[in-house]
């Protein structure tokens, strides 16, 4: 079982970081603190690092100076078509970490999704963690999800990535987007010739802002956050996990399904 937070509090603002292995969720959650420490590991080849459910505390928010703030705790998930895991693991683990949380009342304000902008195509792994993502929201919930392009670095011609960027609007995120959901670059420096001078942790705390402040607005429309659709099948609905919409996109078969009530 992943570590669930011992003091997770209702007040506590939650944010999942998902995304297929590679895509670089570590590196941009290292990215939110200043130390310049690896407080996840980072994975420097297409082997997963990251294999379990992992909260991280974010130290203060460099945007929002008020010493009442929630805490925000970002969570660090593995990918689905991961290399070590199954897909069937992977959920029960994401499944079990969302499920305790929302019994303990915690917030899940959004969650990060991080897309690798350099791959020239829309891969089956990338395709596979999209479906997923859109199962364990609900189409409810995709207004607080912030679609991420990364990995801008790696090319040198801003156009090609620009592009493809909006390929992705036009096509693989077009539904999301129509829904509600916000998209954005997480870039650790600027291409030559572009205007602004942000830094990686500036544009990692932006994204994360744009999840606080979606929060805000739905608390002055007096909209209560109920969780995302994995949540409540599981806590409300009391289903079990291959019932889900998410695990129906899985197609457990007989022996996992058993397995899983050991």
């Amino acid at each position: 079982s992943d570590p669930i937070l011992r003091d997770g509090r209702e007040t506590d603002i939650v944010i999942p970081v998902m995304g297929a292995t590679g895509v670089g969720k570590s590196t941009f959650i290292n990215y939110l603190f200043e130390d310049g420490k690896e407080h996840v590991k980072v994975g420097h080849n297409l082997t997963s690092c990251t294999t379990n459910v992992t909260p991280v505390i974010l130290p203060n928010n460099p945007k929002n100076s008020n010493s009442e703030s929630p805490r925000i705790i970002i969570l660090d998930t593995p990918g689905f078509d991961d290399t070590v895991e199954s897909d069937v693991e992977i959920l029960r683990r994401i499944a079990d970490w969302l499920a305790n949380s929302y019994r303990k009342k915690m917030v899940l304000a959004g969650i990060i999704y991080l897309h690798d902008i350099s791959q020239r195509r829309f891969t089956g792994t990338a395709r596979r963690n999209l479906s997923m993502l859109n199962r364990l929201c609900g189409e409810a919930f995709l207004q607080n999800v912030v679609l991420v392009s990364t990995n801008w670095e790696g090319f040198h011609d801003l156009r090609v990535l620009a592009a493809r960027e909006r390929g992705l609007m036009d096509e693989h995120w077009k539904f999301m987007i129509e829904k509600g959901s916000q998209v954005a670059q997480f870039r650790l420096r600027l291409l030559e010739g572009e205007p602004s001078k942000k830094t990686g942790r500036e544009s990692a705390w932006d994204i994360v802002n744009l999840i606080c402040q979606r929060q805000v607005e739905m608390k002055g429309k007096a909209l209560r956050n109920f969780g995302i659709q994995i949540q409540r099948e599981l806590v409300d609905n009391k289903k079990f996990l291959p019932q889900t919409e998410a695990g129906k996109e899985l197609n457990y078969s007989l022996k996992e399904f058993i397995d899983m009530q050991k």
